[in-house]
Formats: structure tokens, sequence, C-alpha cells
């Protein structure tokens, strides 16, 4: 019996070894395409709209300005966050100073890219007359609030050019993990913003041409790690050829034919996003201002039923922040029909009616019928689904003037913060009317709280608050597909940020 264990194990080992071997030779096997057909094309993806990296916000005008710059720090090819332009970085005992070594950078037309190009990009981002969307990413270094609202000048900014290659940022307070932010595509090093064929930027790629029906990229030599960038020419093309082209990479639209998924040759990658998809009501309007009447329809959403209508790579799930990969107790207590009752007895109320506003489009008018017969298992309880375009739709959100919607949240940093903050009283994007002393409270402990551990505990307290009081409804995490070509390896999905990077890609011969 002895020997038959030790022969199991040899034999397992052997099995081991050889898968190992097996391994390592096909990667061996596996040659690279000669430069002239090192080259990504793009199906079916929208053309950027925005040339300015201060005022971009649209995703693909993210992802191409994260191509054609490299900032301090950049997304890699797993899709995490990692030095780009930083040698070296050290921050001070008190954790309030960083100081950034930078490796030598110039731009496409050979400019050079200096501490000093930083220092005057933080202060035109922080500069209220910028009105960049993305002013707050400053918030926590010296005069950084005040900077964006108009009352110290840009100059005031705890930012620092020490020389050349010495950058140095100082905070309001310690806070761990702030050069995470840095990564985010308005810290892309923009000295001069004009046409898209005309921007000369720092990164991998520069343009070569663009029109309406695509944009062409291709390497830029003066890139400072020029000699790891294999890929010769990116091609983005608006045209959807998922059916008949079966090369390249593809965005897979939603509502794809699972026959033409089956029939793909490549890759299907699933990537998650940022992005969280959820009820929201205005808690100032009669009944959502009855916390009992919201936690009825909190119990009553049935995620199973709702998942059948998502696209491909999106999921449902009961948390706010999605990113959070610890687990957290999001459960809320007790039973949708008995709770639903208690509060028409209270109300004295035999029937309600309600008002849910939904998106004009095909993936939401399912989801948000699915959401109607939901709600409308709890004995009568009329839902009727009003549908506007994006514009009206944000609009009355804003105003106040909406029952409970069908809403949207993509944040644009790396931070469990980004989801909570519309929810905080005088929070300008607060608009569901919601305030709250504890919740407040929680964030303000969060925000002064240096370890970035204790930080984003509080952020669950916070986001457990929220959810107990049914102030937000989670239904899906967003999420996008990509048919990709066997040839095509190492290209970065990150979850935030652009929608991918090509920064480390390579095709291989078939």
């Amino acid at each position: 019996m002895k020997r038959f264990f030790i022969g199991a194990a040899l034999l397992v080992s052997v099995l081991i070894l050889f898968f190992f071997l097996w391994n390592g030779q096909r990667d061996a096997a596996k040659e690279l395409a000669p430069p002239e057909e090192q080259v990504v094309t793009i199906h079916g993806e929208t053309l950027p709209e925005q040339p300015n990296v201060l005022l971009a916000i649209d995703p693909s005008s993210q992802t191409i300005l994260s191509h054609l710059y490299e900032g301090l720090y950049r997304f890699g090819k797993d899709g995490t966050i990692e030095p780009g332009l930083v040698e070296t970085m050290t921050r001070t005992d008190d954790g309030t100073t960083y100081t950034f070594t930078l490796k030598d950078s110039q731009t496409s037309s050979g400019e050079a890219v200096t501490a000093e190009t930083f220092v005057n990009h933080f202060r035109t981002l922080a500069d209220d007359d910028t009105n960049s969307p993305f002013s707050f990413f400053l918030e926590d270094v010296v005069n950084g609030k005040a900077v964006s609202l108009g009352t110290a000048e840009p100059e005031t900014l705890g930012v620092t050019a020490i020389d050349d290659s010495t950058l140095e940022v100082t905070l309001e307070r310690p806070m761990e993990g702030f050069e995470e932010i840095l990564a985010m595509p308005a810290f892309l090093p923009q000295p001069a913003i004009g046409e898209w064929t005309a921007l000369d930027g720092n990164g991998p790629f520069h343009i070569e041409s663009m029109d309406a029906a695509q944009v062409t990229l291709v390497k830029n030599e003066n890139y400072h790690a020029a000699e790891d960038v294999t890929i010769e020419r990116v091609v983005v093309r608006t045209e959807t050829a998922l059916a008949t082209e079966t090369n390249g990479m593809h965005p897979v639209p939603y509502g794809t034919d699972e026959a033409d998924l089956e029939s793909w040759e490549g890759k299907l990658v699933d990537i998650p996003r940022s992005g969280i998809f959820y009820l929201k009501p205005n808690v100032e309007g009669y009944p959502f201002d009855d916390v009992e009447f919201r936690r009825s329809l909190a119990l009553a959403v049935d995620r199973d039923a709702i998942s059948p209508k998502l696209a491909r790579a999106e999921r449902t799930t009961e948390r706010l922040l999605v990113i959070d990969e610890t687990e957290a107790n999001t459960t809320v207590d007790g039973e949708a029909a008995e709770t639903f009752e208690s509060v028409k007895e209270r109300l004295q109320q035999e029937t309600i009616e309600i008002e849910l506003l939904s998106f004009v489009d095909d993936e939401a008018r399912q989801i948000a019928q699915s959401i109607k017969q939901n709600l409308e298992q709890l004995d009568e309880l009329t839902v009727n689904i009003v549908e506007l375009p994006l514009g009206e739709k944000v609009r009355k959100e804003v105003a106040g003037d909406y029952a409970i919607s069908l809403s949207g949240w993509q944040p644009d940093y790396p931070s469990l913060r980004a989801y909570l903050t519309q929810f905080e009283t005088d929070n300008v994007l607060n608009s569901s009317g919601y305030a709250d002393d504890t919740f407040d409270r929680l964030m303000t402990e969060a925000q002064a709280t240096e370890s970035k551990q204790a930080r984003d505990e509080a952020y669950r307290q916070a986001e457990r608050h929220l959810l107990e009081q049914a102030v937000v409804i989670p239904i899906y995490q967003a999420g996008r597909t990509y048919a990709v070509d066997d040839q095509y390896e190492e290209i970065g999905f990150p979850v935030i940020g652009p929608s991918y990077v090509l920064h480390f890609s390579k095709v291989y011969k078939k």
C-alpha cells in the first residue's frame, strides 16, 4: 500500500512537470509577427470627442489620450496602477509630502516633459477658470479646494518643482494611496491643447490621422520606453464588424446574438467596470420620505429575474462599492410583503402608485420592465415607467423633479469614496435630497483617516448605512465584453479609467 501511494505521488509529480514543460514549450513556440504586422485594429468603437485631458469625460477620449500621453502613474497590462514617469517616490514621516523623481521624457516633437510641466498642469487643473470636472482630485492638496473655488491663486497650490526631475506635492493631511489617483487621465501632462492630429504627447503613440470613420495611432519613437512598445499601429474604426470580420478586437454590443459569439474564433473577454446602476429614490418626496416604504422596495427587487436582461459582462450586485474586493454584509433585513403592508396601514393607504424614471434605451427598457414586475408583486402597488432621453432625465434628477429613478454612476478615480460623496448633505451632486448626520460623520471620519485600510472600513460603514435606509438600491455592475483576436496578447483592461491599454500589447503569428 505504501509503494502504491509513493508511485501515485511520483506519477502526479511527473504529470505536473510535463504540464509546465508543455506550457513553456507552447509559449516558446509562439512567434511574434514582423513589425509591419504589429497592428491592433479595433472595430465598432466610438471615436474620441474631447482632446483636452482636463475636460475629457467620455471613455473614448480618455482611452485615446491615455495612449498619447504618460503621466506620473499609468495603468499596467493587468489593469492595476503602476509607476509611469515616476522613477522613485518618497513620503515624509508625517505623511503629508510626496517627492517624485521623474524619468527623462519628451514629446513626439522632442519637447522635454519636466517637473515644471506637471506643476503647470496641476495648477491649471485646480484653477476655477479651467472649470474642469476633475478639479476635486486636488482638494486634498494644500490650497487645492481654495484654488478650485477661486478664493486662492493657482500659484499657491501645494506643488513645487525642486528641479527638472523632482516634483514635490504637499497634502493638507496625511492620506495613504494618494498616488493612485495620479494615474487618472486628468493628470496626463498636456502643455498645449489643439486639434486631435496636432496633439504633441509624450506617450507610446501619437495620432497619424483621424476622420469621421476612424483614428489611426502610430508608435512614438520619442517615448521614453519605446523599446518596450511592440505595436507599431493602432486603428480604431467606428463601423461594427463582429459578424463579418474575424480578426481584430470588437466591443460586443448589447443584444448581440449568442450564435455570433459562439462562432467567434478568438477570445471573449468579460471586463467588469467601475460603473454601478441602481434605483435612487427622491427621499424628500412622498412616499419615498418613509424609510420603511423604501426598504419594502429594496426587499422586493429580484436580481435573479433581472440578470437575464443584462449584457454578457454585467453582473447583478447588492453592493454600491462594486470595486471593493473585501466582502461586506449588505443584506437588508425584513420581508418585502410584510414590510409593505405595515407601511400601507401606517400611511392609511389601500393603494400606492409611483413613477419610475428610466432611459430611452433597449437595455434600460428591459431592466425597468423587470423592476416594475418585481415591485408590483407588492399588493396594490402600481409602477408607471417614464422613459426620457439622457439629457432630459439628468435635468429632472438634478432639479429633484422625480420620484424614483433607474440611475447610474461611474466613478472617475480608484477610491471607495467616489461612490459615496454624492450622498453627502451639501454635495452639489446630491440630487436625492438625502441628508443624514451619521452618514456625513462617517464620511468626514474616513477622509481624515491616514490608513487606507481604516479609511476603507469607514466607507463600508457609510455604504451599509445607505443600504439600510434604502437611500440607494443597487441593481447591477457595469461591464463590457470584447471579442479579441487570438493573435493579440497582453492587452490591459482596467476596471476604471481608460477602456483598454495597449502599451505592452503584441501581435503573434497565427
